[in-house]
This record gives C-alpha cells, structure tokens and sequence, in this order.
C-alpha cells in the first residue's frame, strides 16, 4: 500500500496528522517536498519520530547531501539516503530517450560517484595541533579541493588571533563566532574543513558540518601533542591532558570514520588518504 501524504490533505492525500496515526507502521518514508533543500537547510518536512520504526528513508533532496531528516533518521539507526542518484539516474535516462542510445547502469554509477566526490566536503576534527591543518592542505592539494580552517576565518574576519577573543570577549563569544563560520562554510561543497578542536561540542555545529560532509577523527597519541600558547584552553601540558581526557570520547562519536596518525606527516597523509579511498 502507497499513502501519499500533503499538508492540505487534498486529493486522496492524508494530512501529516492521519498519517501519524493511521500509518506509524509505515515501512518506507520518502520526501519529496522542499523542506530542508538549501538554503532552508534547517527545514524539517515531519517528524520521524511520530512512525515506529521503518526500515527506510528516502529524501529527494540531494542539496544538502544529509538533510536535517536524513541525520534524524540515522540517528535513530534508520537506513536512509538522498535523492543524488536518482538525479543522475532521470538524466541518464532522458539521454538514452534524446539520442536512443542505451547507457548503462555502469553509467549511472559512475557519474554519481563522480558527483558525489565533487560535492562531498571532508571534515576533520580532532584535538588542538593533532595536525588538522597540515594534512587538510595536503588532502586539498590531492583531491582539487577548496581547503578552509575555521579559527583561521574566525581570526581574520575579527581583526584578533583566537588567543585575544578569549581574553577580551570570552569563550562564549568565540563559540558563537565559530558557529556562524561552520554553518556558512558547511553547506559549500567540495571543500576540506579544518575545525577547531572544540567545534564538535556544540550540537547544532555538527549537524551543520554532516549536510554535506564525512567527519573524519585525526587521532593522534597524547604524548606527540603539544601545548602551545596560541591555544587558550591548551596552553600548557596540564591543560592539554584535561581537554584530552574530555574530549577524546566526543571525537569518536561524532566521527564517520577513525584515522589514527603518528610519525611524519607524509605517513599521516597517507593513511588519511587511504581511508578516505
């Protein structure tokens, strides 16, 4: 059985409420409104919290790659995905309908990997001097890629380093600062993100940087980090074992995939490199 639901009701349709509760039960949900496409990326087109537990979702919407429902819904161990190749697949096939050629499902892969690298940005979070911003120039470099470090934008459009916005406006500030500058560059594709070691522990920062990105954990051991007193809240080795001991649980929930670095940065390249392949 297919429902079709719309906020009128009109047609045959169920309003969103009927379909709360006449079809919990529902085994598959696709959107196919506009809610959450850019730049309304924090649009929520219904709650999926009101259906028990399906086994799929489909959301049409292929700008941003992770809508806000795609995020809800694995969140809740919900397979769900995005309506990037069925794009690919419409014009594949109104090709073949134009020149009467046949493509080929191969085709339809191809050009949708292509794109969806193209697209993809590639976030890196970890701790303060882990080596987020030597090896996001180097991936850069490699992949064609726009690269982009947060504090450093945050820096530039404040007039300070990040060690004077603490001391004159607090960490507060500085988080919100951070935020703005997240959610703006998070919805750019085809870009490498360095974060700030603390970007992850705000909510809605990570939610911004999974629109269109695969978070990646730079974890490298304690003892080859260093305090250095650009760093406010890592100025010293005391510091930087608390902040370490806080925050090394958040980076690999948060994280989409593990990359454990060490040595130089070449051999630090390459395995970043290698798991990203």
């Amino acid at each position: 059985e297919i429902v079709r639901v719309s906020r009128s009701g009109r047609n045959g349709a169920k309003t969103y409420e009927e379909a709360y509760s006449l079809c919990s039960d529902a085994a598959l949900l696709i959107n196919t409104t506009p809610a959450g496409m850019y730049p309304d990326t924090d649009g929520m087109p219904f709650d999926i919290s009101r259906f028990d537990h399906p086994e799929g979702l489909l959301d049409v919407i292929y700008n941003p790659l992770n809508t806000r429902l795609i995020q809800d819904a694995r969140s809740k161990g919900i397979r769900a995905e995005n309506g990037l190749y069925m794009l690919v697949g419409q014009a594949v096939l109104s090709s073949e309908l134009f020149t009467g050629k046949k493509a080929g499902e191969d085709v339809i892969e191809q050009i949708y990997q292509e794109l969806l690298s193209e697209k993809r940005n590639i976030v890196l979070i970890g701790m303060p001097g882990c080596g987020k911003s030597t090896l996001g120039k180097m991936l850069a470099e490699r992949l064609g890629k726009q690269m982009v470090e947060t504090d450093e934008i945050i820096s530039q459009e404040a007039g300070m380093s990040i060690k004077d916005i603490f001391a004159e406006y607090g960490e507060q500030h500085f988080r919100d600062l951070e935020s703005e500058v997240v959610k703006r560059y998070s919805v750019k594709g085809g870009t490498v993100i360095s974060t700030g070691g603390g970007a992850i522990l705000r909510k809605e920062n990570v939610e911004a940087l999974r629109l269109n990105g695969v978070v990646v954990f730079i974890d490298r051991p304690l003892d080859q980090l260093k305090a250095t007193d650009s760093r406010p809240l890592s100025n010293d080795r005391s510091k930087l074992e608390k902040l370490y001991e806080e925050r090394y649980q958040i980076y690999k929930d948060t994280a989409d995939m593990i990359v454990k670095t060490g040595g130089t940065k070449t051999d630090s390249a390459e395995k970043l490199w290698e798991a990203l392949r």
